[in-house]
Order: C-alpha cells, then sequence, then structure tokens
C-alpha cells in the first residue's frame, strides 16, 4: 500500500516511481521504502492493481483495474465463491531494484558494514535476500512454509531444499525478508504442493 500510494501520487503529479529498496520489519512494525522519482507518465498502470487470494486452494494472482468484476479462482467457482478475498489497489511490481541493491552491498561490504547484525541478521545476507527477490518474474506476496505443509499434510519441508526444489523444477524462488519462514516464488500453488510431498518422500 505505500508503494502504491506513492506510485499514485507521483502519476497525479505527472511523475512516475521505481522502488529501490524496500524493507519490513516486524518489530514496530516498521515500513521503510526508498524509490526513485521519474519525469513522465509511465504509459499503462501494470504495476498498479489487486492481489486475489483463495483460502480454498491457497493460490494467490494479480488484476488489473480492467479486470475488476471478474476475479474469480478456478477451483472456488466450483467450491465457495466467498473464499476469495481481494486486496487493493496497490504495487504489485518489483519493490527492489537489482542494480542498485548490488551497489549497496557492495558499498557496505567496502565500509565494513557487511557483517552488522541487526534482528539476527547480517546485513550481507539481507542484501542477498532482497537481491534475490527483485526477480522480475516473482509475483508479489510471500507463501509459509507452514502453509505449504499443512496443505500437502506434510511435515515443513526444510526452507532451502524446497527453494533447489522448485528452482530444478524450472520456477523462480528465493527466501523472503518478510518472513524467516517463508518464500517467494511463481510456482503455483499446487506444484508447490507436490514439490513438497516429494522432498517427503526422499527423506
Amino acid at each position: 500500500m505505500l508503494i502504491g500510494g506513492a506510485a499514485r501520487e507521483a502519476a497525479i503529479l505527472g511523475f512516475h516511481i521505481t522502488p529501490l529498496f524496500s524493507y519490513y520489519a516486524y518489530h514496530g512494525p516498521i515500513f521503510r521504502v526508498m524509490v526513485q522519482l521519474h519525469n513522465g507518465k509511465q504509459d499503462g498502470i501494470s504495476n498498479y492493481g489487486f492481489i486475489c487470494h483463495c483460502k480454498s486452494c491457497g493460490q494467490s494472482r494479480t488484476f488489473g483495474f480492467d479486470e475488476l468484476g471478474q476475479i474469480t479462482c478456478g477451483c472456488a467457482d466450483k467450491i465457495d465463491p466467498d473464499s476469495i478475498t481481494v486486496v487493493g489497489p496497490l504495487w504489485t511490481g518489483p519493490l527492489h531494484d537489482t542494480t542498485f541493491l548490488t551497489e549497496m552491498l557492495s558499498l557496505a561490504t567496502e565500509w565494513g558494514w557487511a557483517n552488522t547484525i541487526e534482528n539476527g541478521v547480517s546485513l550481507e545476507k539481507l542484501l542477498d535476500t532482497m537481491i534475490e527477490e527483485s526477480d522480475s518474474r516473482l509475483p508479489p506476496g510471500y507463501i509459509r512454509l507452514d502453509e505449504i505443509a499443512s496443505r500437502a499434510k506434510v511435515n515443513s519441508p526444510p526452507l532451502g531444499t524446497l527453494i533447489n526444489s522448485l528452482r530444478k523444477e524450472g520456477y523462480a524462488a528465493c527466501r523472503s525478508h518478510i518472513g524467516a519462514n517463508a518464500i517467494k516464488t511463481n510456482c503455483p500453488i499446487e506444484c508447490c504442493l507436490d514439490v513438497a510431498q516429494e522432498i517427503r518422500n526422499l527423506r
């Protein structure tokens, strides 16, 4: 919502934005965003829309303004239409800029800040995670491992193992800096469950 508000206000004034760095910490909670302001409006509003989450199957999707009134989930149509939750309008594009974060990490290393630890996480690890999160293939939001485990009816798979398995299947996947027990991936929830079950069978 924070980035979406900035994007909306910028558009009103004839500008557009690029998020360079977006940080969330549950202590507070704290939301911090650094954006770059550009002259001129962007064509279209592809990164400003709505997120739909289906409580029946667990799948989340993004929708644009032109799709309002047509937001559905295949499983919810057959099971429970009331299971769909829609939030927005909000920013649905990348939270970070890869080049900017890479430069931040380089400077942090040069200045001796990379090993600084806050809330049990080093600055280097945090920035590495954010660099992975900046993959343009990744959708907004994240999936908690306990939700995957619950839906797949298995014990929670090791986070690193799940990420590597999803990548081997050709999907983008990484840790989420927002939650220690969560991942970001463009893999459909059904496939995530299949992968989690396969990991269980191999252990």
